[in-house]
């Protein structure tokens, strides 16, 4: 076990120090708390707060970490344990990972501090086994795994036989003439999740099938990915049934099926694994449940933490698992042929939309069927690439019917497209929706609003954000490395200097000792990318692409600084993102790319939106998972963005629009195309307790609208209107001249002015 004395030995302090540090009862140096946090972090030296504990040979205390209590097999876990615990006068004391390895950490810190007299926990970091034995078995603190087993470890294990028990369902429905059937399970690093494709698997040999890959579906423990995992499942395949892993799990099914309009027991057969109890058919009366003894489990998970504590150094570690009772039991399965979900409703109006592929337009596009059964009214769509729908609208607004009812309209293409008189003045239409304006984020109405009228419905918001690798700015050794570099401490940047700094000390090819090959990721190759980024930097400069009267002016000192800025971020990104990605139907940008590095930890930090936030959260690796932090850019001025689902002024059919904007406004939507997508213009998901939990970045939208800026640019050029794209590309243009040496930052913004003056003005 690691000792005060040893911290101080490694920090070469007192050992009075190191108690200073740990209590604040006293001040310290900086440079001398960097060097004890330093030698705690290399040790794993855990304080020990229980003074009276440490006196005693045993506490009354335990720990107990769940993943969280809504999934009532959990709960029925705790209750078990607790009906143990009392009579033994044993104190419990209980924490939620809510599946964050960091959080989980944190928590058995705390307890191995407290010297608990043992600890049971179900742990969401079965790969990182060297941190329970550096914690649990290093302090000799007893302690149970209940569902999930670490890998190469050797403790004390419960779970139940979910092998039996889904090779069971699985054979069953087989007999039963089922052919078609889906898995849904937590991830797979997981035993108990594991067990279950096991026995998936194995049940099809037996009966000499092959399961289809598709049919077996992993996702987080959640509902929410549960619900993800299986809309996007639904919208290719129906299956006869579905046996998923837990009831929470099954609850994400049970909303994705209502969403596909498919009836339980009627069109398909749900099956979940749960826990015993009497009164099982109040809570899904429509799904079958297993009756795992999750309450005995609990049971026998105290008895075995408190009999290997009084008797530790004899004790043999157990591993037990509990036989789910469905096995004995009579199931009453569907019988086949079910009858086929209602796909078809009678439509008396189909609305088509020309839109950009774009994250929350595909979760708007899944959950719309709900939308054409409630209205009749059918949702069809049509993806092109940024140029080709600028173009589209162009010409197919202009048809005495157009073949489009909605266009897909970026924030930034509004006034010009106002000036050309295309769009359809809607005030009156949106006047007619109940709650619309007490629903949407104040700014993304804003953005549909010229010379006081609206002439678009809000569908993508949301700003811009920081997300970095926290672990690595936590890091002392990396703190302690980094203040000795540039005397200031690490932490998010908060100017654009501060950012570029910090990039090249992730860089390796600029400090080969960082952890990640790049610093960040700057996606400067085509023009929809990098106007953005240029932007918040001239901004952040206090530049800008015109002067206070309004007037072009882009060779100012404030913007020769910015782009120096930008250029030198260049040097500490991959290179794919610089490569410059040429003709009008190149791909929108490498965002796929750049999500990989993020996803394998390659980079340290970069500058996204919250319309692709979901994305980045799904390419994490799960190692990365926790470790990513989210903050406000350098400069604190992100740009305003937005797309607005825009009516031609020739629109046929104004009731089925004015329908369908109401049902975007719903509640339940904003929810649903959060989980998909990451982000809505609604303000009800960033008030849910759970949604702000799954996806931190939430908390930065309202913070992040209120600073933004907006993307304006000259309309009205000497003899036409000026394309917002032409404008953008002159500048993009001027860029790769500075990037390739060709000119310098002065003599490329000044050549760009003259070129946009001599062909717009």
């Amino acid at each position: 076990m690691v000792t005060l004395k040893d911290v101080a030995e490694r920090a070469g302090v007192s050992v009075a120090t190191v108690s200073y540090c740990i209590t604040g009862k006293k001040s310290v140096k900086p440079e001398t708390l960097l060097k004890v946090r330093e030698a705690i972090s290399e040790l794993n030296y855990i304080p020990n707060y229980s003074a009276r504990n440490l006196k005693n040979s045993v506490s009354d205390e335990i720990g107990v970490i769940l993943p969280n209590l809504d999934d009532t097999t959990n709960s029925e876990i705790l209750k078990g344990i607790i009906a143990q615990a009392e009579p033994a006068h044993y104190s419990v004391h209980i924490a939620c990972s809510y599946n964050n390895p960091r959080n989980e950490q944190e928590i058995i810190k705390k307890f191995v501090s407290k010297n608990y007299a043992g600890i049971i926990l179900m742990t969401c970091q079965t790969q990182n086994s060297s941190f329970f034995r550096r914690t649990l078995d290093q302090y000799g603190i007893s302690h149970v795994f209940i569902m999930r087993l670490p890998q190469k470890i050797s403790s004390n294990f419960l779970g139940f036989d979910n092998y039996s028990t889904v090779f069971y369902l699985t054979e069953q429905l087989l007999r039963k003439g089922y052919t078609n059937i889906a898995l849904l399970t937590g991830p797979l690093d997981f035993f108990s999740e594991n067990e279950c494709v096991s026995g998936y698997s194995d049940a099809h040999d037996k009966y000499g099938l092959e399961p289809q890959p598709e049919n077996i579906l992993c996702t987080d423990m959640s509902k929410e990915g549960s619900f993800k995992e299986t809309m996007l499942y639904l919208s290719t395949y129906l299956p006869q049934a579905i046996i998923s892993s837990s009831l929470t799990i099954m609850d994400g099914v049970l909303e994705a099926c209502n969403v596909h309009n498919i009836l339980p027991g009627g069109n398909i057969c749900l099956i979940t694994l749960s826990e015993e109890r009497w009164n099982r058919a109040c809570y899904h009366p429509d799904v079958i449940q297993t009756a795992a003894t999750a309450y005995t489990l609990g049971e026998d998970s105290f008895r075995i933490l408190t009999e290997n504590n009084h008797s530790s150094q004899l004790y043999d570690r157990r591993f037990k698992l509990f036989k789910d009772k469905v096995v004995d039991m009579d199931l009453c399965f569907p019988a086949l042929p079910l009858c086929p979900p209602q796909t078809a409703v009678p439509q008396r109006y189909i609305l088509r939309i020309a839109s950009v592929d774009l994250p929350t337009i595909r979760a708007i596009q899944a959950v719309s069927c709900m939308f054409s059964s409630q209205s009749g009214i059918l949702l069809t769509f049509d993806f092109f690439s940024l140029h080709d729908l600028f173009l589209l609208i162009e010409e197919d607004s202009q048809k005495q019917r157009p073949h489009y009812d909605l266009y897909l309209t970026d924030v930034s293409w509004m006034s010009y497209f106002f000036h050309k008189d295309i769009f359809l003045d809607i005030t009156e239409l949106l006047m007619q929706i109940p709650g619309l304006w007490a629903s949407i984020f104040p700014k993304n109405l804003e953005n549909a609003r010229i010379h006081g009228r609206y002439y678009g419905f809000p569908v993508i918001g949301g700003t811009q954000f920081l997300f970095y690798r926290k672990d690595l700015f936590d890091d002392p050794l990396l703190q302690k490395q980094y203040k000795e570099a540039h005397h200031i401490s690490l932490r998010p940047p908060k100017t654009w200097t501060e950012y570029n700094q910090i990039a090249r000390f992730f860089t390796r090819e600029y400090n080969p000792h960082s952890p990640t090959r790049y610093g960040t990721a700057i996606p400067t190759n085509l023009r929809e990318d990098f106007i953005s980024e240029l932007l918040i930097r001239m901004w952040g400069f206090e530049g800008g692409l015109a002067d206070s009267k309004g007037q072009l002016r882009l060779n100012t000192l404030q913007n020769v600084r910015a782009l120096n800025n930008m250029l030198e971020t260049t040097r500490y990104s991959p290179p794919h993102a610089n490569q410059l990605a040429a003709g009008p139907n190149a791909p929108h940008s490498n965002l796929e790319t750049t999500f990989e590095q993020i996803g394998n930890g390659s980079i340290a930090m970069a500058i996204s939106f919250t319309e692709y936030a979901s994305r980045i959260q799904n390419s994490l690796h799960p190692e990365f998972l926790s470790k990513i932090g989210y903050h406000m850019l350098p400069g604190g001025i992100p740009v305003n963005v937005g797309w607005h689902l825009c009516v031609p002024r020739r629109a046929q059919d104004l009731d089925s629009i004015r329908q369908l904007f109401s049902w975007l406004c719903q509640r339940q939507n904003s929810y649903y195309q959060t989980i998909l997508c990451g982000q809505s213009t609604l303000l009800y998901p960033h008030a849910s307790h759970e949604l702000l939990r799954l996806y931190p970045w939430l908390n930065l939208t309202a913070q992040g609208l209120s600073y933004c800026r907006s993307r304006t640019y000259p309309v009205k050029g000497k003899h036409q209107l000026i394309v917002p794209a032409d404008f953008e590309s002159a500048i993009h243009m001027a860029f790769q001249k500075m990037k390739s040496g060709e000119l310098s930052v002065e003599k490329a913004l000044e050549a760009c002015q003259a070129n946009i003056i001599h062909q717009f003005f």
